[in-house]
């Protein structure tokens, strides 16, 4: 199973829990984080062997982040404890407004 910790078609990422998925023969380590202000927002960053290959910011319900090649959309962010994902199974990704790590 690519990912370990999704549940029915949902994934919890857990605040400030770094959490372990091998896509690709490669190890990604996925960490979320949760901002209270100007209102509740999440940040995704996503990086592989040390190195950042993507982050998501100021992220809301309905936002779409695509992670280790599976798209996933935010269905709460909820204050210093947890970003909830949906899988996307319509095949029609959205915008993700990824930045490339440098």
């Amino acid at each position: 199973m690519k990912y370990p910790f999704e549940f029915d078609g949902r994934w919890v990422l857990r605040y400030h829990v770094p959490y372990t998925i091998e896509h690709e023969g490669r190890t990604h380590r996925i960490v979320a984080t949760i901002f209270a202000q100007p209102a509740v927002h999440g940040r995704i960053q996503i990086g592989c062997e040390g190195r950042p290959v993507a982050e998501y910011d100021e992220l809301t319900p309905g936002d779409v982040v695509e992670i280790t090649g599976g798209v996933w959309r935010v269905a709460e962010v909820d204050y210093r404890t947890r970003i909830v994902l949906e899988r996307v199974t319509d095949g029609d990704k959205e915008e993700t407004g990824a930045q490339a790590g440098e």
